[in-house]
């Protein structure tokens, strides 16, 4: 009989690394002949997104970051349905869908994106960190050692992706520029604006350099005046959200990480898997993916720093360092890895191993 999971998210939209992660699980799990259903919070637009792309989905309504009335009729779903498993992810679902599994007496999961609290996971029957650095992060909050698991979350790169050529026409990028290039939400904490001010550095040693940022947030406009302000405007291409990622990362030649805070990192994952060499901020997880043979790490908020490496690994040879960036993103952050390591998980929880 197949493992029936259910994974209960909070996420508003299919616009985050986390809610990217969750459903190329879900994907590898339905193929691995798992009955995978979706709980999503009322109101939000991810509910419909999902049901687009063709998943059960089912909505129920939460107005506390606990909701005492809410549990018990999630609860009683849980029971009805005969879930093996409750998955959930990010904080407020946790909190939520744990206690709920737990009032089912339904061994529950909860996979820990960030480097979060410890008690928005404190119903959870046990934790998949993305990172041994948010292993680390929750057993130093007290997190008993055998209640957590690493496993990291991987990528595949669709078979569709376009040349380099093909993608640079897409954009308007010449042919003939060295492309760096960031995919992350442009709010403060992703640190954007010191990527762009290292990037107006090393435009200073290469005229052809474009940037092309991918992504939206609350500071795009004032990274846009930032770009202006230091004349390099008409070189940073701020690209918005991008659904197919991949073709525009197929336009890159290096990529740059900036972020302050950073659980793992999986643009940067897809970085690699494109057999992109990565110059990023040596914070959180990002240690666990980037080694000195695919790329760079620096300290967060030094854009010198981040330029001088960039420079570095382009004047070293790119197509070296993509070659080991790509065999690293598939020996280390394969669908099959992280379906495995859940699976073990799972059985864990279910008394089989």
């Amino acid at each position: 009989m197949a493992v029936k999971v259910v994974h209960v998210t909070s996420a508003s939209r299919m616009v985050y690394g986390a809610v990217h992660s969750m459903l190329t699980l879900a994907n590898a799990q339905r193929d691995a002949g798992y009955d995978v259903q979706f709980v999503t919070f009322q109101g939000k637009e991810f509910g419909q997104e999902l049901r687009d792309l063709g998943w059960p989905v089912h909505e129920f309504r939460f107005r506390f970051k606990i909701d005492p009335f809410t549990a018990p009729v999630l609860a009683k779903f849980f029971r009805r349905e005969k879930f093996d498993i409750v998955h959930t992810h990010l904080s407020t679902s946790s909190i939520n869908g744990c206690f709920a599994a737990k009032l089912a007496k339904i061994p529950s999961v909860a996979t820990v994106h960030g480097m979060s609290g410890k008690l928005s996971f404190m119903f959870a029957d046990h934790m998949i960190g993305v990172s041994e650095g948010v292993r680390r992060h929750l057993i130093d909050q007290g997190i008993k050692p055998d209640r957590v698991t690493a496993v990291y979350n991987g990528v595949q790169v669709p078979a569709d992706v376009p040349s380099k050529a093909e993608a640079r026409a897409e954009f308007d990028i010449p042919n003939d520029a060295i492309v760096y290039g960031t995919v992350a939400r442009l709010t403060a904490l992703k640190g954007v604006e010191h990527s762009i001010r290292a990037f107006a550095e090393i435009r200073k040693q290469q005229p052809r350099a474009w940037y092309a940022l991918v992504g939206d947030g609350d500071e795009a406009s004032n990274y846009r005046e930032l770009a202006k302000f230091l004349g390099i405007g008409d070189k940073v291409l701020f690209l918005g959200y991008q659904e197919k990622v991949f073709d525009a990362l197929a336009a890159m030649d290096l990529f740059l990480f900036p972020s302050l805070k950073e659980a793992m990192g999986i643009s940067v994952v897809e970085a690699l898997a494109m057999g992109l060499p990565v110059v990023s901020t040596n914070v959180g997880g990002l240690p666990e993916v980037v080694t000195p043979d695919v790329g760079a790490l620096v300290p967060a908020q030094d854009p010198q720093a981040m330029a001088t490496e960039a420079l570095r690994i382009v004047g070293e040879g790119i197509a070296a360092y993509g070659q080991r960036a790509k065999e690293r993103a598939e020996s280390h952050f394969s669908i099959a890895s992280m379906l495995r390591g859940t699976e073990q998980v799972y059985n864990r929880l279910r008394g089989l191993q």
